[in-house]
C-alpha cells in the first residue's frame, strides 16, 4: 500500500535500465513521484514521458535543458514536494532500486523510537548486486567518536554520523529548518554536508536493517594482482574531482565538530589512492582531477562541469 505521506525525488543523469526498474519498484510504495532529469538525451527523455503520461496522478516529470548538477536537481524536486505538502521527503539516484516494502520499514523504525519527534532521517541498508558493498554504517555518539558498525535485518542504529543520500527518508521540516542541498557542491559529499548540517541543527539520523536498497556506488570493476581477485567501485577523474573538493569543504565547515571523522577521511583516502594507482586505469586523468579540486578547494574556486 502506497505511504501517502511520502514523496520520492529522483535526479536522473544519462541512466541506464536501472532507473526504470527502481521507478517500477517504488510506484506502490510512495504517494507522489518527481522526476528531475539533467538532460539525459532524447531516448531517456521520451522514456520518461511514457511513464509519466502512463501515471500521470502519481509521476511528475521535470526535465532541465543542462545538467545542472545533483544538488540543485534534488533542490528542485523537494521545493515540488514541499509546495505539494508531503510529510516526507525520498531522495534516490538513478540507480537505486528500492527493496519491496523500504518506505514501509524506514516509516515503522521511526514511528518506534524512543524519541522519534528529533530524528529527522531513517536511511536503508545498502546492498549491491555485486555485492561490493558492505552493510555498514558510521556512527558518532559524541566528537571524539566515529565508528563503522555492521548491520543487517532487525538492526536499527542509532546516532548515526552520515548516509547516502539515495534512500534517505527525509522529514519535510528538515528542511524547512536547516535549508536545502548545498548547489556550489554540485555532486559528491552533498550528503555528508547536509548529514553534518542535521547533527548541527540537533536533528537524528537512524538506519534501519529491515529497509533494504539496492545501489551501485561508482563503476564496478574486476581485477586481478599478484594472483588475487579484486572487485571494486571506482570513479572518474571528473568524479574525483568533486570528490576531493568537497571532502575538504566539508571538512572546513564541520571538522572541528566532528575531529574523530578526520581519522575516518584519513583511512578512505590512502585506500583510495592505493586501489587507483595499484588497480585503475586512467592513472593520470584521475591524480590530475584530484589535484584540481584539492587546489580549488583551498583556493575557493569552483568547476562546474557536466562530464
Amino acid at each position: 500500500m502506497p505511504q501517502t505521506s511520502v514523496a520520492a525525488v529522483i535526479v536522473s543523469y544519462r541512466p541506464d535500465e536501472r532507473l526504470f526498474r527502481g521507478l517500477e519498484a517504488l510506484a506502490p510504495q510512495v504517494g507522489r513521484i518527481i522526476v528531475v532529469d539533467n538532460d539525459s538525451g532524447d531516448q531517456v527523455t521520451e522514456k520518461l514521458k511514457e511513464v509519466a503520461e502512463a501515471d500521470g496522478d502519481k509521476v511528475r516529470l521535470v526535465l532541465n535543458d543542462e545538467n545542472v548538477g545533483l544538488a540543485a536537481a534534488q533542490n528542485q524536486g523537494i521545493r515540488l514536494v514541499l509546495e505539494e505538502g508531503a510529510e516526507w521527503v525520498l531522495l534516490l539516484d538513478d540507480d537505486s532500486i528500492p527493496d519491496a516494502g523500504m518506505v514501509e520499514a524506514l516509516l515503522a523504525a521511526h514511528t518506534n523510537h524512543p524519541a522519534p519527534e528529533r530524528i529527522g532521517l531513517v536511511a536503508p541498508r545498502l546492498h549491491d548486486a555485486e555485492c561490493t558493498l558492505k552493510a555498514r554504517a558510521y556512527v558518532s555518539k559524541h566528537a571524539f567518536d566515529f565508528r563503522r558498525v555492521r548491520f543487517g535485518p532487525g538492526d536499527v542504529l542509532d546516532n548515526v554520523a552520515f548516509v547516502m543520500a539515495s534512500g534517505s527518508l527525509v522529514k519535510a521540516e528538515v528542511f524547512r529548518e536547516i535549508g536545502l542541498m548545498r548547489e556550489d557542491f554540485f555532486v559528491d559529499y552533498i550528503d555528508f554536508e547536509f548529514a553534518f548540517r542535521m547533527r548541527r541543527f540537533g536533528w537524528g539520523l537512524v538506519a534501519v536493517g529491515d529497509a533494504g536498497l539496492e545501489h551501485r556506488l561508482g563503476e564496478f570493476e574486476h581485477k586481478r594482482l599478484l594472483g588475487r581477485d579484486f572487485r571494486f567501485n571506482s570513479h572518474s577523474g571528473f568524479r574525483r574531482y568533486y570528490i576531493y573538493r568537497n571532502r575538504m569543504r566539508v571538512w572546513r565547515a564541520h571538522g572541528l565538530r566532528l575531529p574523530a571523522f578526520f581519522a575516518f577521511e584519513a583511512a578512505s583516502i590512502a585506500i583510495d589512492l592505493a586501489k587507483l594507482i595499484l588497480l585503475e586505469d586512467n592513472k593520470l586523468e584521475k591524480l590530475a582531477g584530484i589535484g584540481r579540486g584539492v587546489m580549488h578547494a583551498m583556493s575557493g574556486r569552483a568547476s562546474h562541469r557536466s562530464g
